[in-house]
């Protein structure tokens, strides 16, 4: 849209999460608010809070295709994550803590977590991405939609920044063998439970999810993120957090809780997160 100017919308959800507000669809009041009005919104609103601390890495939501027609989507969509919402095992093996004060209508998803060595080339897929992975592992992602009853559009979750609240990056393990890091995670399963965080011992089952999900494999996932990212003149860099998309339904989340996952035949190392 010629006349189209992403700053009012920026500043109005900036100040929503701030305040833990709600807001109404942009896709409903603005005339012709697609993708590409969407990612220049939540541009504005990356360059704001990177200015307060720095880029952690990228998320990509929607991966699972089975959803896209739904959603009217042809492809995923991506968001950006920061050192302050990012938080990771401790070196002792400690379990992380993700903060839920100011959130609204959480969920929590099980993704596949990389940190990138190097960044993977235009089209790399599979064993061909692993090349570029430095280590691998799970992660929880809070994701928090400020759109009331998830009521929202693809290009809705686009400005707010991916409806990215926070991520737990469980215990990883390096990449040596790419070709058998990718025949994994194309293989993977896994096995979720929550219990209160008071009391470990009464977990509960509550999800089972595969890689398989995430547009076929995890690392394929990372493979359409560079591209994607790259296209709207972001490209991502060596040292990058990547999540990869959730493996399971994503489950309300609130504090007190606390969420473990396992993966079958230990492809990756089993995680935890305590929600505060």
């Amino acid at each position: 849209m010629p006349d189209f100017d992403p700053i009012p919308i920026a500043e109005e959800i900036i100040a929503a999460r701030a305040a833990g507000a709600r807001l109404a669809p942009f896709t409903g009041r603005v005339p012709g608010f697609g993708f590409d009005e969407a990612y220049q919104v939540a541009g504005i609103v990356a360059c704001r809070r990177a200015a307060r601390s720095p880029v952690a890495g990228r998320k990509i939501g929607f991966t699972n295709p089975a959803l896209w027609e739904a959603a009217g989507l042809t492809h995923p969509v991506w968001g950006t994550m920061f050192e302050e919402t990012v938080t990771r095992t401790g070196p002792g093996g400690e379990t992380p803590a993700i903060d839920m004060a100011g959130s609204v209508e959480p969920k929590v998803e099980i993704e596949v977590v990389v940190v990138l060595r190097s960044v993977p080339e235009r089209g790399d897929r599979g064993a061909a991405v692993a090349r570029h992975v430095a280590e691998i592992g799970f992660g929880f992602e809070i994701v928090d939609s400020p759109y009331p009853g998830w009521n929202m559009r693809p290009a809705d979750a686009v400005a707010a920044g991916g409806i990215h609240h926070g991520l737990a990056v469980g215990p990883t393990v390096p990449v040596t063998d790419p070709d058998a890091t990718a025949a994994a995670m194309a293989a993977l399963t896994v096995s979720m439970t929550l219990a209160p965080a008071a009391d470990p011992a009464a977990a509960e089952h509550v999800a089972d999810g595969e890689g398989r999900m995430v547009l076929g494999n995890p690392l394929d996932a990372v493979g359409v993120l560079v591209e994607m990212a790259a296209d709207r003149g972001s490209p991502l860099a060596a040292g990058e957090i990547v999540t990869t998309g959730s493996l399971a339904p994503p489950l309300a989340a609130a504090a007190g809780e606390l969420y473990r996952a396992e993966a079958g035949g230990g492809a990756l190392p089993a995680a935890s997160v305590v929600l505060r």
